[in-house]
């Protein structure tokens, strides 16, 4: 495998540029709620393309999310000014059957596909029966579709198995590009712990299709790669050292086909596929290594049985000592003119209590062009928790969205949405993208 062509003294260059000035002198935390919104997605306008008519006339620059009590709310996001209307999200509501965010680690997620010539935004979310609690038992997953009239929520055909086969299903992934004309869905059986995927226009009675790579962890660890049938996974992969580790694997849901992609003996997460443009165009992935190093591999080619191959080229590791542990990490890219990837993460110190606060970083992946930006510090007082991190491309550039809690004396307390521009370029309107979380689409 090549290593960096990051050379210590370009590493070391950069870490002095990053921590240079403090977060607080060059970035600014803007609040846009004081709502508790939990977990968000937004549509496919997060990449800077903002379409008012699409969605019969509800536009694409909004966001979903859901409370406590089970009701799935979309809320709108201004694409010049970032501001959120109304200011409680409550714009919309789609159900009051989804379950809460934290139930299973993740709200709904938009699936985006073009019919009749336009693109049009539904939900899949995990939902229980309604009229019934909020327990496994009653879930199941649910495609959510907008009509002139509003939201219609129903169950995907195969979300609760066969009356042979009965089982519960949670958590859905969808392929997330504008150009299919039909979604293909990952979700997770809660009884028999394993993987299906289906389309969004199967007939009732369908059985799901079954991936062949077996039990998984109760979290979200795989992701499509964009505009393919084909995925990115975290398993249990035997290493070079002959130990089990938490491995990168890579499935194409046409063929069946399962291959392991990495052999290091580190514990991996986070599962992210694209093409760079910044490496023409080719294909990159790349995994968070014992939560300390990002690793981005290149593909070299293709193996004899259709799998790509794949070198390391680049490994990242926080510039901050304070704050070494990386977290959350999801990529994404901006054109400003020219398009590159971005991979955005929180950060934390080795010794993380629950009155630690996260800090908030952004960083390129071209070894040969290394950035690394704190935006916000886990060590700066007074202490905040910064959760749900997510880009949004406005028309001054991209952003940071999480919530925020300040912490202290044993106590946290709500904040509300905050943002902060990342100052990475105004976008030129030559973009790359789709609102997948790390899944960018050629052809905006």
């Amino acid at each position: 495998m090549r290593t960096s062509r990051l050379t210590g003294s370009a590493l070391a260059a950069a870490a002095a540029l990053a921590l240079a000035a403090p977060a607080s002198a060059q970035y600014t935390e803007v609040q846009i709620s004081t709502a508790n919104f939990g977990s968000v997605h937004f549509d496919w306008a997060r990449d800077g393309i903002s379409c008012p008519s699409c969605n019969f006339g509800s536009g694409n620059s909004r966001f979903e999310w859901d409370d406590k009590a089970g009701n799935q709310w979309i809320g709108n996001i201004d694409p010049n000014t970032a501001a959120i209307t109304p200011e409680n999200g409550k714009a919309q509501l789609v159900d009051n059957s989804a379950f809460w965010w934290e139930v299973y680690g993740n709200s709904a997620e938009w699936a985006f596909s073009t019919q009749n010539g336009e693109v049009i935004s539904q939900l899949v979310y995990t939902r229980f029966v309604p009229g019934t609690s909020q327990i496994s038992s009653n879930a199941g997953v649910a495609l959510a579709t907008q009509g002139a009239d509003g939201w219609t929520p129903a169950f995907f055909p195969g979300a609760f198995g066969t009356t042979e086969a009965p089982m519960n299903t949670a958590l859905p992934l969808p392929t997330q590009c504008n150009s299919l004309p039909i979604p293909l869905t990952l979700y997770k059986s809660l009884t028999k712990k394993a993987m299906y995927w289906e389309d969004t226009t199967t007939a009732a009675g369908t059985v799901p299709n079954l991936t062949p790579f077996g039990s998984y962890a109760n979290g979200i660890s795989e992701r499509w790669v964009p505009c393919t049938h084909q995925l990115v996974f975290i398993g249990n992969g035997v290493a070079t050292d002959g130990k089990r580790y938490g491995q990168e694997f890579w499935y194409d849901a046409d063929t069946n086909l399962v291959e392991q992609l990495t052999t290091d003996p580190a514990d991996h997460k986070g599962a992210f596929m694209w093409q760079a443009p910044e490496f023409g165009d080719q294909y990159v992935f790349f995994t968070l290594a014992n939560s300390l190093t990002i690793q981005v591999y290149l593909q070299t080619g293709t193996a004899a049985n259709g799998a790509p191959t794949f070198a390391l080229i680049n490994t990242i590791t926080s510039p901050d000592p304070s704050q070494p542990i990386i977290s959350t990490p999801e990529p994404f890219i901006n054109c400003a003119p020219t398009c590159q990837s971005w991979i955005f993460a929180t950060l934390g110190p080795a010794n993380a209590t629950s009155q630690t606060g996260n800090g908030l970083a952004v960083f390129s992946i071209d070894p040969a062009a290394p950035v690394f930006n704190i935006l916000a510090s886990s060590t700066q007082e007074p202490l905040s928790h910064r959760s749900d991190p997510e880009y949004f491309i406005t028309s001054f550039g991209p952003i940071l969205t999480y919530d925020r809690s300040a912490v202290g004396g044993g106590s946290s307390k709500h904040e509300g949405r905050f943002y902060i521009d990342m100052q990475l370029g105004t976008p030129s309107g030559a973009c790359v993208g789709s609102s997948a979380e790390g899944g960018m689409v050629s052809g905006c």
